[in-house]
């Protein structure tokens, strides 16, 4: 065999050294796909961190605006496709959450479910309601005192030196007395503010709450309305007057439009009764996601088989 030249043996060095070094080079440049894989992860770990309390399991909950929360984050934060497009429609024709109690009149907003999100609602301070401001309580002299108070025409105030127990009109107002109720389904306004603790503003709430819902289910539903007094509850009753719940015969429209019924509980009815035929009873609908034991024993009385 014949040797080979210097110049040949060089060229065949310098080509084993090109190998050497791209074998070794090569894994340091990251390929096109890697690159887009660890882009993909980086989204993914930001996303992740929306949520303060970690979930990534599709639903999360954090701090957002319903003024400006796109319909992506709504629908992180559990609220349905129908919901989020509720919410886009109220904002286009001028519509503006001022305070956290409007959000929880959106159509089909479960009480369960506003409870969750409310604390992470956030609502910037130039489209505030006004009525935010914590007005100090006024306070009136007791009855029993014994100073007079003197208007600027030299007459006695409300309250004598006598004591005679003449009071504020603010205290002369008709308040039903413990035993009594008000039905919060059926009273205007004037026969509202004879609860204890509901003035005009409450009043107002209650029954523009009511005409939102067409009724109300259970009294909690009055707690939405922000510092709503508690202890009013207990003088508040509630009538109902619902047309029957035919699940077998009503369309799913018909049944969307009941009081008692939202978007999703009467698309779980319809399809329950395609693909069983009929319903027969409240078991059969204890099986819909949509209704939780405490909603159907709600509405139990009005559903008609």
């Amino acid at each position: 065999m014949k040797p080979l030249r210097k110049s040949d043996r060089d060229a065949i060095t310098l080509l084993i050294l090109i190998i050497i070094t791209a074998v070794v080079l090569f894994p340091l440049f990251p390929s096109e796909e890697s690159d887009k894989k660890d882009h993909t992860k980086e989204k993914q770990g930001h996303s992740e961190t929306i949520s303060p309390q970690g979930e990534t399991d599709g639903v999360s909950l954090f701090y957002f605006d319903p003024n400006t929360a796109d319909s992506t984050a709504l629908r992180r934060l559990g609220l349905s496709r129908w919901q989020v497009k509720n919410i886009y429609k109220y904002r286009a024709h001028g519509g503006i959450y001022r305070c956290k109690e409007d959000f929880a009149q959106l159509y089909g907003l479960t009480l369960e479910k506003y409870r969750e999100l409310e604390p992470y609602i956030r609502i910037k301070p130039a489209v505030m309601a006004a009525d935010v401001i914590k007005r100090p309580a006024r306070t009136y002299p007791s009855h029993e005192a014994k100073k007079s108070y003197p208007k600027p025409d030299g007459r006695s105030d409300f309250y004598s030196q006598e004591g005679t127990g003449r009071q504020h009109p603010a205290h002369r107002a008709d308040k039903i007395s413990r035993g009594d109720s008000v039905d919060a389904n059926t009273a205007d306004t004037n026969e509202l503010k004879r609860i204890p603790g509901i003035g005009s503003y409450f009043a107002r709430r209650i029954v523009q709450l009511r005409d939102q819902r067409q009724q109300f289910l259970s009294k909690e539903e009055l707690l939405t309305i922000r510092n709503f007094p508690v202890e009013a509850l207990n003088y508040i009753t509630l009538s109902h007057h619902y047309e029957p719940i035919r699940v077998n015969t009503m369309t799913q429209e018909e049944l969307r439009r009941h009081p008692l019924l939202n978007y999703i509980q009467a698309r779980d009815i319809t399809q329950l009764r395609k693909s069983t035929g009929h319903i027969r009873g409240i078991s059969d609908m204890s099986l819909l996601p949509s209704f939780t034991p405490e909603r159907l024993k709600a509405i139990e009385p009005y559903i008609e088989f």
